[in-house]
């Protein structure tokens, strides 16, 4: 169809059209970079609706659900129809598509669905992944099936990735034959003022002035870049009644209804200006009209998953360069722009080149169940933008195991798949799942009702956000039953509600059914003054001291934030936990341990059989039949709470740690042991716990000979190497056999001076691998120089410490001539 008619003869991606129909005609894989307003998302996917290289339907992915929902109208209107005809859109709890359509706008999510569901991808003839330089999480994963579609099954699949940049993204090294197109955009200058905030100041208020000042000054619309809602809406209110009345405040972020969002980006009425507050969603997703003027902050709010406590961090980092330049860029898409940066030239010079992947920080559990669907165990068998960490991949592995979705090889299991299909995180459907098997089990009716509306709320976000109500999730059910979480509910309650009641159960019930879904997220109150927990995960979290949830025993914890430098994470939502309720449905939670420990006060023995939800202890039964095991446990576990410094460690003992580690990078012919405190530490009960058979007490481990104890753990071969190679002490030209002083990064030996007379090169260890670090004494010990190079110093510096020598010691000897002269521990007069 000419473009002509539809509106867009204008746009710059026009002029590649020739050479992109080139390309798709002998390539299955292509590289577009095409700035914000070339056109690549708009023109490209309607003009090749009509070219013959592009056989079968066009999928056009966008990486967030406004972006979609706003293209998929505007194509569908750029038509003269409606969405669901020649256009359609899928994104998650929203599809409209028919027999006509062509071009599907979608987001990756949902293109990995319909990847796993019919592999084949049958009817699709080419995939569009735009904005890929948003690296999100979805975006990485739908892009290495799609290859694996493309490479294993469907060699005539056409897969083009469209960047508005390149900085700092591996496409070239990942479809490394892939023609690369670039489009230079239509853009106008952008003047970029500096305005940095003192160090140590807020920034918002100096936001606030900003905006003020650039609504008195500059023409058009201005379009201001904050991290998250909460700035958006202290902004906000901080702006209304400030500017003049035909200033229209526009906030712009994803919780928005989507008559907000419209309001957010159409053109303003005649006569009339709007200031935008977005989040970073407005960078290259969006086309905002009548943008002149970008203020931005330059913060982002990033979720990073902390691998120590397996909780998400929310933390307020600066932006990357390249998204610096994207939002800047916003301001001269129809005229030249004004930018102001609320930080320093220097401090944009220091900026990343690119943003992390989303892949490389965040929690993994949806990739991992995906890829277990896909049949791969190995996830480095697939072709990725960046790989996944190993780390992130096994921690998310093993608690989908715990949830019993993957097998201990990593493949799907029967529940995995009933899960899988529901299309939920894996961790709610693995809650819904569970609750329509026990009611149908138990004939408890509205079970499965109420584990919808409690996934609906989770996934769609707390209706009550911002309002002081405390964290009880039961506050939230009543607000969450309509719009979009209604929408959501019915969605699975269609998939799984056969046979049971339409009726949700008491709100009570969420708290065992919530522990389905977060089995690590269980919180026992810790005492004190109520607010603080600790959860099966291991990790703290804490409540606001006025929640009334603080009077509970036990929680479920469904929603919290982990803050850099703030310690425990702290709780947004959560449910009162019956621990009979949730053993009665979910047993294999529940561990029993025989659990021995010392008392602090006493030393003496306390022996219990306890009951255990992970990290926590929610049972005791004292024992009374003691056994040298017992001690044994005991006395492990008070090494492990005070740590490897409670032994009786002696300057040998740590010289043979370092030793060992040295013969493991110097002596490779053998196998070394691991001493190092944090392996020691780690297998405590494997090395130490056989020489502790008979002690009873905490004192008595001062008894223990810990160079004799990890000499053993060092094989008697490797012990007659370790002794000749590293020995313990090396004997001086004068025959004394004087220690040796190891450390991480080699060996020094202190020595009088005169005592190496005689020696003209510098002692060597391990097979000469290793050389000794001098440092030589004076006759009163006290250092004059400290080298690896013996001849160099006889031959160099020694002629002015010889000098100085001579003035302060002269009853002692000093040649001129060391390496030739006989060494010695006497002075002149005991020479002569």
């Amino acid at each position: 169809m000419p473009l002509e008619s539809l509106g867009l003869s204008t746009l710059p991606i026009q002029d590649l059209f020739p050479s992109i129909r080139q390309n798709l005609a002998r390539h299955n894989q292509l590289i577009l970079r095409a700035p914000t307003g070339a056109g690549k998302s708009t023109a490209l996917p309607l003009a090749m609706l009509d070219w013959p290289e592009v056989e079968g339907k066009i999928l056009l992915l966008e990486p967030r659900r406004l972006a979609a929902r706003m293209i998929a109208r505007y194509l569908a209107r750029c038509l003269g129809e409606k969405v669901g005809q020649r256009v359609g859109l899928r994104v998650r709890g929203e599809t409209q598509v028919s027999a006509e359509t062509r071009l599907e706008v979608v987001t990756e999510g949902v293109l990995t669905r319909l990847i796993q569901s019919d592999p084949e991808l049958t009817g699709v003839g080419l995939i569009l992944f735009d904005e890929v330089h948003e690296r999100h999480l979805a975006t990485d994963l739908a892009l290495a099936l799609a290859l694996e579609v493309q490479g294993g099954l469907r060699d005539d699949l056409k897969v083009m990735l469209m960047s508005a940049t390149l900085q700092g993204q591996p496409l070239a090294q990942l479809l490394p034959e892939a023609p690369l197109l670039e489009s230079e955009g239509r853009s106008f200058p952008v003047s970029v003022e500096y305005a940095p905030v003192a160090t140590g100041q807020p920034w918002l208020p100096s936001l606030v002035a900003q905006v003020k000042r650039q609504l008195a000054s500059q023409d058009g619309n201005l379009l201001v870049f904050l991290p998250g809602m909460g700035e958006i809406r202290s902004a906000a209110e901080q702006l209304q009644g400030q500017v003049a009345d035909n200033v229209d405040i526009c906030p712009l972020y994803g919780q928005l209804s989507g008559a907000e969002q419209d309001r957010a980006v159409a053109v303003p009425e005649a006569g009339r200006r709007k200031v935008v507050l977005a989040t970073n969603l407005a960078e290259s997703s969006l086309t905002i009209d009548g943008i002149t003027v970008v203020v931005d902050a330059g913060y982002q709010r990033r979720a990073s998953l902390n691998l120590r406590t397996g909780q998400t961090r929310l933390e307020l980092v600066r932006i990357s360069q390249s998204s610096a330049e994207q939002r800047a860029g916003r301001a001269g898409r129809l005229a030249p722009g004004h930018c102001v940066r609320l930080w320093s030239e220097t401090q944009q010079q220091g900026l990343a080149e690119a943003e992390l992947p989303e892949i490389q920080r965040a929690d993994l559990l949806s990739l991992v169940l995906e890829l277990a669907a896909w049949g791969t165990t190995d996830v480095n068998e697939l072709a990725w933008l960046s790989p996944p960490p190993d780390s992130a991949v096994q921690r998310a592995r093993a608690l989908l195991q715990r949830l019993e979705l993957v097998a201990a090889d990593g493949r799907i299991t029967a529940l995995g798949q009933r899960v899988h299909r529901l299309g939920a995180d894996p961790r709610l459907g693995h809650m819904l799942v569970k609750a329509a098997a026990w009611e149908t089990d138990s004939k408890e009716p509205g079970l499965l009702r109420l584990a919808c509306d409690l996934a609906a709320l989770l996934e769609e976000g707390d209706p009550l956000r911002g309002r002081q109500v405390g964290a009880d999730l039961g506050r939230r059910l009543d607000a969450a039953r309509s719009g979009r979480y209604r929408q959501m509910a019915d969605k699975w309650w269609r998939q799984l509600g056969q046979g049971h009641a339409s009726k949700p159960a008491h709100h009570s019930e969420a708290g065992w059914l919530l522990a389905l879904a977060y089995p690590d997220r269980i919180a026992q109150g810790r005492g004190g003054s109520g607010h603080r927990f600790l959860l099966s995960g291991g990790a703290g979290a804490t409540l606001e001291e006025s929640d009334p949830l603080c009077a509970e025993p036990y929680l479920v914890v469904a929603s919290l934030n982990e803050r850099a430098g703030q310690g425990d994470a702290r709780i947004h939502l959560a449910a009162a936990l019956n621990l009979d309720a949730l053993k009665a449905v979910q047993p294999g939670l529940f561990e029993t341990v025989r659990h021995a420990g010392l008392d602090s006060a006493s030393g003496a023995l306390k022996a219990e059989r306890q009951t255990r939800i992970g990290a926590l202890v929610v049972g005791r039964e004292r024992l009374s039949d003691l056994t040298e095991a017992d001690y044994r446990l005991a006395l492990l576990d008070h090494l492990r709470r005070k740590g490897l410094e409670a032994l009786p460690w002696s300057d040998r003992a740590r010289t043979l740690q370092a030793r060992v580690a040295l013969a493991a990078q110097t002596l490779t012919t053998e196998s070394w042991p691991d001493l190092s405190d944090s392996a020691l530490l780690a297998g405590l009960e494997q090395w130490l716990g056989p020489y502790l058979s008979g002690l009873t007490k905490t004192g008595q481990l001062k008894q223990l000979d810990l160079y004799q104890i990890l000499l053993d753990q060092v094989p008697w071969q490797a012990q007659s190497l370790l002794n000749s190679e590293l020995p313990e002490r090396l004997t001086v030209p004068t025959g004394s056999a004087l220690a040796l002083h190891y450390h991480s990064g080699g060996v020094k030996l202190a020595v009088r001076v005169q005592e190496m007379y005689g020696q003209s090169d510098t002692p060597r260890l391990a097979r000469g691998a290793l050389p000794v670090t001098l440092e030589l004494l004076s006759p009163a010990q006290r250092p004059i120089q400290i080298t690896q190079d013996l001849a160099g110093f006889w031959a160099g510096a020694w002629s002015e410490v010889k000098k100085e020598m001579k003035g302060r010691y002269p009853k002692h000897l000093w040649p001129d001539d060391p390496a030739n002269t006989a060494p010695t521990r006497k002075t002149k007069r005991h020479l002569t």
